[in-house]
């Protein structure tokens, strides 16, 4: 029989390849586990997050609109006049004079208290 150099191991009957697959699969296995979890717990976190955002910005938008002195349905138009004198002509609120639904300072051209005038010719 062939004597080793000290120091070398001897593998009895084993494959050291196989063992070194074998542990590669087995920590791989654990290794997807965990990035799954993990994948899982951060999908959870942004669902979450989103959910709260939705829920604190439909509180915000009905503390805001509790305020409004019109009618729902007046104040969403009112609202949706806020962009451009079309945008109100559009919902039925133009022209509108200051302190009524549909009237916006930034539509107001001449500063006269009344938005979205119509063009007349001269």
């Amino acid at each position: 029989m062939k004597v080793l150099p000290e120091g070398w191991r001897v593998h009895r009957g084993r494959d050291p390849e196989a063992e070194l697959r074998s542990l590669k699969r087995r920590f791989q296995a654990i290794s997807g586990r965990f990035h799954r979890a993990e994948k899982l717990r951060r999908l959870y976190r942004w669902v979450r997050m989103a959910a709260f955002a939705a829920a604190v910005s439909f509180a915000l938008t009905a503390v805001a609109l509790s305020f409004s002195p019109w009618p729902l349905p007046t104040t969403l138009r009112h609202i949706a006049a806020l962009p451009h004198c079309r945008a109100a002509r559009a919902v039925d609120l133009a022209p509108a004079y200051r302190g009524e639904p549909g009237y916006w300072r930034h539509l107001d051209a001449d500063g006269d208290g009344r938005s979205c005038e119509p063009w007349t010719l001269r």
